[in-house]
């Protein structure tokens, strides 16, 4: 296995050298819980390079997918290229520039899935936690689109502000996902509300796609029902009301 690091003990980023195509980490296998709602997307963004696993997966199980990256810096990219296998591929357009930038220069409906790891060797980038780049983001979501970002659940991380700002951004339709046995949360925001019974007939797409990706997709749906019971009662009482 090959890691990054930022200074920190924290690791960034962990590659299998004799499968650089498996996810190493289990938050990026979570981050992937997204592909649940929108199995086939055709464009995906990428914020926060790292290593590049999420871009390396993408790239060899869907092979018809268009993704963009935006990294903050040009030396993360250097080092995915030189150590961690990340392939020179027509599929895969990286632009060195802020996140939050490149969202308010996008325009609306761009993106199917967005997948957001963005972090320096503190924590979350700060401009993640502001309610302007979950209203960016979600602009810039094609109709049914999803949007998943890994949080760091310790005490020095400001991920209640950040869920509170996606959850205004997204008209409360955020789901929440812990990663099994780590001290991250993956948070899913949704263009679209969901109901019980969506999650019900999603138990065979997943079972089909935990074959196609080799993703543990029942396992993640299970956790998503267990772990957002209050919001679907809440979002049931709103449509009662």
């Amino acid at each position: 296995v090959r890691s990054l690091y930022f200074g920190t003990r924290a690791c960034q980023s962990s590659m299998q050298l004799n499968d650089p195509t498996e996810l190493t980490l289990g938050y990026t296998r979570s981050m992937l819980a997204a592909l649940l709602f929108q199995s086939a997307p055709v464009k995906i963004l990428l914020i926060g390079l790292g290593g590049g696993s999420l871009a390396r997966f993408l790239l060899h199980h869907l092979p018809n997918t268009d993704i963009t990256c935006v990294e903050t810096r040009a030396s993360v990219v250097e080092l995915a290229r030189l150590y961690f296998h990340l392939p020179e591929d027509p599929r895969l357009h990286i632009h060195i520039t802020d996140g939050a930038t490149f969202l308010d220069n996008c325009p609306a409906h761009s993106f199917d899935l967005m997948l957001i790891d963005a972090f320096d060797s503190v924590g979350v980038h700060p401009s993640i936690c502001m309610h302007e780049f979950h209203r960016a983001s979600r602009r810039a979501l094609a109709p049914d689109g999803v949007v998943s970002i890994n949080l760091w659940t310790t005490p020095g991380a400001s991920y209640e502000t950040l869920l509170k700002n996606m959850s205004t951004g997204f008209a409360g339709q955020v789901l929440r996902l812990p990663v099994e046995k780590r001290a991250n949360l993956i948070a899913l925001g949704l263009d679209k509300t969901l109901t019980r019974q969506d999650f019900k007939q999603l138990r065979e797409p997943a079972r089909r796609m935990a074959q196609q990706f080799g993703l543990d997709f029942p396992r993640q749906l299970r956790s998503l029902q267990h772990h957002n019971g209050a919001l679907m009662r809440r979002l049931l009482d709103l449509r009662l009301g």
